[in-house]
C-alpha cells in the first residue's frame, strides 16, 4: 500500500515540470547525434541504471534509480520498485541538467560504461531497440579513444575528433529513425569512461570544428592503416571521387611500426615442393600444363621445383589511377622434369655392303616382308630445364588466402615483394578501406614528426576547411530541488558485492594487482572470456585485489581465492 501511494504522489507532482519536445527540425540543427546502440545486449530485457537526471513521460526517477524494461505482446514495460508500468511501443527517457561534476547519463545491463543523453527505447520484432540522442561533443567522448586509443599523441586525437565530428554531423536529420551506428559501419562507439582524458582534452580543444569543402561539410572518411597509399571512394563504394579525398602515397603510415602488416617467406631453394607450402598444389598445377606443352611430363608427382630466382607482383587493380593494389604474382622456378625420349628401332639395323658378292646362280628368296618396327617412347631421368619456368597466380584471393595474408575481407590489401639473400618475404598492408585520414599515418605524424592536428587534417583532405559549427540545442532544465526533496519512489540501489579478501600467496610467475583506475562508486567486469562481449562474472570495485595468472594483450588471467575471470589490464594497478 505504501509503494502505491508514492507512485500516486510521484504521478501528481509532474505538473512542476515544463513541457518537453524533441521536434525533428530543431534536432537536424542542434548537433544532437543519434545513435543506433547495437553493442548493448538487448534480448526482451533490459537493465538500466539512471547514473544522472532523467524523467520518463514527465515522471522525475532520482539520480542512482535502476529500471527494467522488458518487451510483453503489447509493447514496453517498465518496471520499478515492485511497480509495472505499461509503456507501449515506444518510450523516451530524457535528460536534464544536473550540478557540475557529476555523471549525467545513462548504463545498461551493469556494464561500466557511461552513455550521456536522451534515450529512446523501441518495441521491434519481439526486442528492444536502443537509440541515443547524445550531444555531439558527448557522442565523441565515446568515439575518439576507440576509434584511436587513448594513449596516441594529443594532436593525433584532435584529428580524430575532427573527423569523427564532420562525419557524425554530416549524417544527422537521416529519414531513419537514427543517424549513425555505434560499430564499423559508421563509427566505434562504446559509451564514455572517465579515464580517457587525452581522448576527452582532443575533444574539448577543437569543440565543433568541422571540415568543410567548397562551402559543404566534407566526408571525412578514415580507417586504421592505408598500407602506404590512400584510396579513391570509387574503388571501394562506387562514389564520386570529390577533390578533398585523392590517392597520394602516405610514406608516415607505411613508417609506423605499428600499421598492420602480415608477411609470408619464399625460399630461393628448395629441398622438395613441400617447402611451397599452400603454394605447392597450384604451383605444380600451373606447371603441369606449361611443361606438357614443351614436351616434359605433366605429371605433378615426378616435377621437381627446386629454386626461386624471382617473384614479383603484377596488373594493377585500377586503370583509372596509380593503384599499388596488383592481381598477379609472378614466380620465376627453376624445374627438374622428364623429357620424353622417342628412339627409332631402324636406327639399330645391321647396314648392308655396297661390296657384297651375289651368286647369279643362286636363287632368289621370296621372304615375306616384316612390318616395320614401330618407334619407342620413354621419359629421360628428371633434368634441369634451361630456363626459369614463370607461373603466373592470382593474388586475390589465391595467394592470399594460401599465405595468410589476408588483412580485409575485401580484396583491397598492398601486397610487395622484398628480396633477401635466401628468400623472397611477401608484405600485405592495409587495414580497412584506405580512403582518407589513416589513424596509423596520423599517429606518425604527430608522434615523431610533431605534425599539428590540421597539418595532418590538410595532408589526408587536401583543399579542405576548418569552421566551427554553433549549436543551438540544450539539455532541459534542472528538475526542482523541492520535488526531489519530496517523499517519492526513492531508487533502491542493486546489492553491491563487497570486496572480496583474497588470502592466496601468488605463485611462480605470478602477481597481485588491486582495482584502482575507476571511479570509487564505480565498478569493473570480471567476465568469462577476455572479451567486452563476454558474460560478466562478477562486479569488481575500487580496491579488490586480484592475482593474475596471465598475460595477453590488454586482458588479465585473473583470480580471488574462489574465483577466476578475465579483466581489462587498463584498470588495475600492480602491487610491489
Amino acid at each position: 500500500m505504501k509503494r502505491a501511494v508514492r507512485f500516486v504522489s510521484f504521478i501528481l507532482a509532474v505538473m512542476l515540470l515544463l513541457p518537453l519536445s524533441m521536434g525533428a527540425e530543431a534536432e537536424k540543427m542542434s548537433g544532437v547525434v543519434r545513435v543506433l546502440l547495437t553493442r548493448v545486449k538487448v534480448t526482451d530485457q533490459l537493465k538500466i541504471s539512471l547514473d544522472g537526471s532523467y524523467t520518463l513521460d514527465g515522471i522525475a526517477f532520482q539520480r542512482g534509480s535502476q529500471l527494467t524494461v522488458a518487451t510483453g505482446k503489447d509493447g514496453l514495460y517498465l518496471y520499478y520498485e515492485g511497480m509495472s508500468m505499461k509503456m507501449g511501443k515506444q518510450m523516451t527517457l530524457v535528460r536534464h541538467e544536473t550540478d557540475e561534476g557529476l555523471e549525467n547519463g545513462i548504463r545498461f545491463n551493469g556494464n561500466y560504461e557511461l552513455h550521456p543523453g536522451d534515450v529512446k527505447l523501441s518495441a521491434v520484432d519481439g526486442g528492444i531497440r536502443v537509440v541515443l540522442y547524445a550531444p555531439v561533443e558527448e557522442y565523441l567522448l565515446g568515439v575518439v579513444p576507440y576509434e584511436m586509443s587513448d594513449s596516441f599523441p594529443l594532436e593525433a586525437l584532435k584529428a580524430q575528433a575532427v573527423a569523427a565530428r564532420t562525419y557524425a554531423l554530416k549524417r544527422t536529420g537521416s529519414a531513419k529513425d537514427y543517424d549513425v551506428e555505434d560499430n564499423t559501419n559508421d563509427q566505434a562507439y562504446y559509451g564514455v569512461k572517465a579515464q580517457n582524458k587525452n581522448a576527452a582534452k582532443a575533444v574539448s580543444e577543437t569543440t565543433g570544428q568541422c571540415a568543410y569543402y567548397k562551402g559543404q561539410m566534407a566526408d571525412c572518411y578514415y580507417s586504421a592503416s592505408n598500407g602506404g597509399q590512400t584510396e579513391l571512394p570509387s574503388h571501394v563504394w562506387s562514389k564520386e571521387n570529390p577533390g578533398y579525398l585523392i590517392m597520394t602515397d602516405d610514406p608516415y603510415d607505411l613508417q609506423n611500426p605499428e600499421s598492420v602488416v602480415k608477411s609470408a617467406r619464399l625460399p630461393k631453394e628448395l629441398k622438395s615442393n613441400d617447402d611451397l607450402g599452400a603454394l605447392k598444389e597450384p604451383v605444380l598445377s600451373a606447371l603441369s600444363e606449361l611443361l606438357e606443352s614443351k614436351g616434359y611430363d605433366g605429371d605433378m608427382e615426378q616435377i621437381q621445383v627446386v629454386g626461386i630466382t624471382d617473384v614479383e607482383t603484377a596488373l594493377p587493380k585500377y586503370h583509372d589511377s596509380p593503384t599499388k593494389i596488383m592481381t598477379l604474382l609472378r614466380l620465376f622456378l627453376t624445374v627438374k622434369a622428364r623429357r620424353l625420349i622417342v628412339t627409332d628401332p631402324l636406327d639399330d639395323e645391321e647396314d648392308i655392303s655396297i661390296f657384297t658378292v651375289i651368286n647369279d646362280d643362286a636363287p632368289i628368296p621370296t621372304d615375306t616382308p616384316a612390318p616395320s618396327p614401330l618407334p619407342e617412347e620413354k621419359w629421360s631421368e628428371p633434368e634441369e630445364l634451361p630456363e626459369p619456368v614463370l607461373v603466373t597466380l592470382d593474388l586475390f584471393p589465391l595467394v592470399e588466402k594460401a599465405l595468410n595474408l589476408s588483412i580485409n575481407s575485401g580484396s583491397n590489401e598492398l601486397i610487395t615483394v622484398n628480396e633477401t639473400l635466401t628468400a623472397f618475404a611477401l608484405e600485405s598492408r592495409r587495414f580497412g578501406h584506405g580512403v582518407g585520414m589513416s589513424q596509423r599515418g596520423a599517429q606518425c605524424m604527430a608522434g615523431l614528426y610533431r605534425w599539428n592536428y590540421e597539418q595532418i587534417l590538410r595532408f589526408y583532405y587536401p583543399g579542405m576547411q576548418l569552421e566551427t559549427v554553433n549549436y543551438t540545442s540544450s539539455l532541459q532544465p534542472k528538475l526542482d530541488a523541492r520535488f526531489l526533496a519530496t517523499p517519492g519512489p526513492a531508487a533502491t540501489p542493486t546489492p553491491r558485492p563487497t570486496v572480496m579478501p583474497v588470502l592466496s600467496t601468488p605463485g611462480p610467475q605470478e602477481y597481485k594487482v588491486k582495482v584502482t583506475n575507476i571511479g570509487e562508486n564505480s565498478y569493473l567486469n570480471m567476465r568469462a572470456q577476455p572479451s567486452t562481449q563476454s558474460d560478466v562474472i562478477r562486479l569488481l570495485y575500487y580496491g579488490q585485489e586480484l592475482i593474475v595468472t596471465h598475460e595477453d594483450g590488454d586482458w588479465l588471467t585473473v583470480h580471488t581465492d574462489d574465483l577466476n575471470g578475465f579483466v581489462m589490464k587498463e584498470f588495475v594497478q600492480k602491487i610491489e
